[in-house]
Formats: structure tokens, C-alpha cells, sequence
């Protein structure tokens, strides 16, 4: 049996807990990656907010029929949180991270200086930005023909529309294995 890729948000926002929950109804370990530095209290009450949220979703979806209401705690039980402090051994072990911070160039740029130094040489990295161009992102990160964007329509776990958007200097591979596992889920 194969395991299924490990999925990394950073982010822990709206766009991270759908991702998340996208990847996790379909069988995916997934790491939810608060990407600000806080203190305990205040990741723990973002931990707390993520989970909520995620189960409320879930509980919508089973109530709609779109599954069976014992399957949310499953689910679930496959996102993990984990805060900015806890995140290099995380990400370590992410095969596809998406970030999803704020649109601005600023937090793109340090969310990436965080990641990609704990990153595998293998792992893809995707930003899930809707504004700013995919060549503007790469040279942000440490390995650019591993990057695009793929830009979810929101919410993400409801939506089965993902834009990608390589640049010039995308490995094709690197596409073809996230068209792949976006085709997958």
C-alpha cells in the first residue's frame, strides 16, 4: 500500500484549513502551519479556532449527505496544527506545502524564508495567491523550479477549481505531479 503524500498549509488561516481539509477528506496526513510567530496562549487559541472551524465545516458537509457523520473525527484526526515554534520537523516532512498568508509581498517573503530551509529537496512548494504573478514568487523561494502557484477558489474544500500557474523556469515535472494530486482529491 502507498502512503499518500504528506500535504503542508502555512497558513492557518481560511485558505489553510480548507486546503487542509480538502487533503484530509481524501486521506492525506495534512500539517497546518501557523506561519506567525505567537506566544502559547495565543497558538493554542488559534489551534482551538482552526479545529472548530474544520469540524463545523465537516459537520455541514455530513449533514448535507455528503458523507457519513462518523467519518468526521477520522478526518480530522488527520490534520495536524502545529504552531510556528513546532514547525521545522513538520515541515521536514511535507511533500506538497501550499502557502496561503496574506497577499502581501512581505508576508510571502518571510513565510518562505521560514519553510523553505526545512523543506526536502523533493518537496513542491505552491503559493495560493490570486494576485501577484508566479514569477514574482520564485526567486523567493530556495529551489524555484519547484514553484507555482495554484491559486483555490474559496472554500477550497467545496470548490473542484484550482488554477496553476508555472513560471518560466517550473520544473514540468514538478506540474504534472501537482495536477496529479489536485486530480487525486
Amino acid at each position: 500500500m502507498t502512503v499518500p503524500p504528506v500535504i503542508g498549509a502555512l497558513g492557518a488561516g481560511r485558505m489553510g484549513r480548507g486546503i487542509a481539509q480538502a487533503f484530509a477528506y481524501a486521506g492525506h496526513e495534512v500539517v497546518l502551519i501557523d506561519a506567525k510567530p505567537r506566544d502559547a496562549s495565543a497558538a493554542d487559541a488559534l489551534r482551538a479556532e482552526a479545529y472548530a472551524e474544520i469540524r463545523a465545516s465537516l459537520a455541514a458537509l455530513a449533514d448535507a449527505g455528503g458523507f457519513k457523520a462518523r467519518e468526521i473525527e477520522p478526518i480530522l484526526a488527520r490534520v495536524r496544527f502545529v504552531s510556528r515554534a513546532e514547525a521545522a520537523a513538520a515541515l521536514a516532512r511535507v511533500d506538497f506545502l501550499f502557502e496561503g498568508v496574506p497577499e502581501v509581498l512581505e508576508a510571502k517573503r518571510d513565510a518562505f524564508a521560514f519553510a523553505c530551509p526545512h523543506l526536502h529537496a523533493d518537496a513542491v512548494v505552491a503559493s495560493t495567491t490570486s494576485t501577484m504573478l508566479s514569477t514574482q514568487l520564485a526567486h523567493l523561494v530556495s529551489n524555484p523550479q519547484r514553484f507555482l502557484n495554484c491559486h483555490w477558489l474559496n472554500p477550497a474544500y467545496l470548490i473542484p477549481l484550482v488554477e496553476l500557474s508555472p513560471h518560466a523556469g517550473t520544473d514540468p515535472a514538478v506540474t504534472a505531479r501537482l495536477k496529479s494530486i489536485l486530480e487525486a482529491i
